[in-house]
């Protein structure tokens, strides 16, 4: 490997934890960092199992408590932000209060949402820029926004894996695919917008399966495939509608870091339970609050409340070419019946 890299992990969870395994296989030292939220799961880890993804983490990896930011940003050039889009303004602040202002850093986003940042809902990256020009004024912000397809617990125990990685710049390139192995595999595009409103919207789309799993699951099992082919082809073209109309590619939405991360989280990811939950008759709210003490984020829940107001401001009167937003913002937030308006959404469409 030319590049001498040492990394640190910001955020012990799920996708924070499942990154360390190919970064370790590519004998990179790293330093995982968890919140004050993730003392458990570093102690535990300190112990040697890490009770999300179920096993040891790699024999490489230096563990840290929130009280330690300091040492666990010291001597490493390569960051990893891995926590919740609500936490990603102060942690990302606190970690600029933590690093040397002489030396280059290459940062990258593994943080899926908008976040609420001047007042505003803007996309992590464009508050990361502003934090950073603020900060260190006159100097380059190198940041990469990671897309899927994929799940941390496969990840984790080495099954073939592609990610998609969104670059601020071509000189990122390299750095981001230092961290290919053999079973994770990573393509890189000049798209940073594109992947970062893919990975934020998928999430929201992805309770649509989740969603007819709740209503037909158990008296029409193995009969609507149909339904949730139909909604995921939907998903697709509205994803690409919006990262069009803000300003990206629309290319992105039809690649890895969009149809290939709807795919896995709408078959397998915490989004489906959450849309599951709400398909059976939950209230949205009710459904995060039980998940959230489960120790499950959904993200999809938190994202469509930002993504409704971040629409309105970035890119009004889309609204006709976003039907299914619309449909999945009725039912969690305006609390409409569920199979009722997936019945009112597919007779407008198509003819």
């Amino acid at each position: 490997m030319s590049l001498q890299i040492k990394a640190a992990v910001i955020g012990a969870g799920y996708m924070g934890s499942a990154i360390t395994f190919p970064l370790s296989d590519n004998h990179i030292e790293v330093n995982l960092w968890g919140t004050w939220l993730d003392d458990e799961l570093i102690e535990s880890s300190i112990k040697g199992f890490h009770p999300k993804l179920k096993k040891a983490l790699p024999g490489n990896v230096c563990l840290y408590y929130w009280q330690d930011l300091c040492t666990a940003l010291e001597d490493v050039n390569v960051i990893f932000i891995a926590v919740t889009s609500e936490g990603f303004v102060n942690i990302f602040g606190k970690i600029l209060d933590n690093i040397d202002k002489d030396k280059d850093y290459t940062f990258f986003k593994l943080t899926k949402g908008f976040v609420q940042y001047g007042g505003k809902i803007v996309r992590a990256t464009e508050a990361a820029f502003d934090i950073y020009a603020e900060k260190f004024p006159g100097k380059e912000l190198k940041i990469a926004s990671v897309g899927g397809p994929v799940r941390a617990v496969d990840l984790s125990c080495r099954i073939a894996s592609a990610s998609m990685y969104g670059l601020s710049d071509r000189k990122i390139k390299d750095t981001a695919r230092s961290f290919c192995t053999d079973y994770y595999r990573i393509f890189t595009e000049n798209d940073i917008m594109g992947v970062e409103l893919c990975s934020s919207f998928k999430n929201i789309y992805a309770m649509a399966a989740g969603i007819c799993d709740g209503i037909y699951r158990g008296q029409k099992e193995g009969f609507y495939y149909n339904t949730v082919a139909f909604l995921f082809n939907q998903a697709c073209l509205e994803i690409a509608e919006i990262v069009q109309a803000a300003g990206g590619n629309s290319r992105t939405a039809f690649d890895l870091a969009g149809i290939g991360d709807l795919h896995v989280t709408s078959a397998a990811g915490r989004n489906r339970r959450f849309g599951e939950m709400v398909g059976k008759g939950m209230d949205g709210q009710i459904a995060f609050n039980e998940m959230y003490a489960q120790g499950e984020y959904g993200e999809g829940y938190i994202a469509l409340k930002l993504a409704t107001a971040w629409i309105n401001s970035k890119i009004p009167g889309i609204d006709e070419k976003t039907p299914l937003l619309l449909t999945l913002n009725n039912i969690i937030f305006n609390k409409c019946e569920p199979s009722a308006e997936f019945s009112k959404l597919i007779s407008r469409l198509g003819g």
